[in-house]
């Protein structure tokens, strides 16, 4: 039996018609494509891994539901644009504050702690812990609006244009609250390390 590759060669468009027309495995590479930068925002815009899990699950389930009616330019973006809009409504239905010392219900961990890089020394391992701690709490002082930002482009990978397109903002917000947000991280980290 041959063992099958996935097709790097489509374009996230081309995968998910593939899957409208009942290729199944086209969609597992879309979802493979995008799990780490979109779990990674929901995480960090959630702080629970299980809301993260939650609403990462429900993105792709809306996108299954929209997939044959799909006619945008950009996948990445209009994908993008649903998981903003599963986090607006999720924001209205818990009305919560992002904290990154909440503790994930699956490992009892704060959520600080499930985020942090390990070094391959101890030694190592403590100047990165306190830099990433440092790091992800200047992040969770962010405003809302310069964090997600901020998310979607460093976690996401996202480009501006595109990062301006899913918040219907002008290009020039998005730059402005890109750097907005790391002028105000580099003052809450410079401030840390004094």
């Amino acid at each position: 039996m041959k063992a099958e590759f996935p097709d790097t060669t489509k374009s996230d468009a081309e995968l998910l018609q593939d899957y409208v027309q009942g290729h199944v495995e086209s969609l597992d590479q879309l979802v493979e494509r995008y799990r780490k930068p979109l779990f990674t925002w929901f995480l960090g815009m959630t702080g629970s891994r299980s809301d993260a899990e939650d609403l990462f699950q429900d993105l792709w389930i809306r996108v299954i539901r929209s997939a044959d009616r799909f006619k945008d330019v950009s996948f990445r973006a209009w994908m993008w644009q649903i998981a903003r809009n599963l986090l607006i409504d999720f924001r209205r239905k818990r009305k919560m504050d992002f904290s990154l010392d909440a503790v994930s219900e699956d490992d009892d961990q704060p959520l600080l702690e499930t985020l942090v890089a390990k070094g391959p020394t101890p030694q190592q391992d403590v100047e990165r812990i306190d830099m990433a701690v440092k790091a992800m709490q200047a992040v969770g002082k962010l405003p809302p609006m310069q964090r997600e930002v901020f998310l979607m482009r460093v976690q996401g990978d996202l480009p501006f244009h595109e990062i301006a397109k899913i918040l219907k903002v002008p290009l020039n917000t998005a730059l402005g609250r890109m750097h907005d947000a790391t002028t105000r991280l580099k003052q809450m980290l410079t401030k840390e390390m004094m």
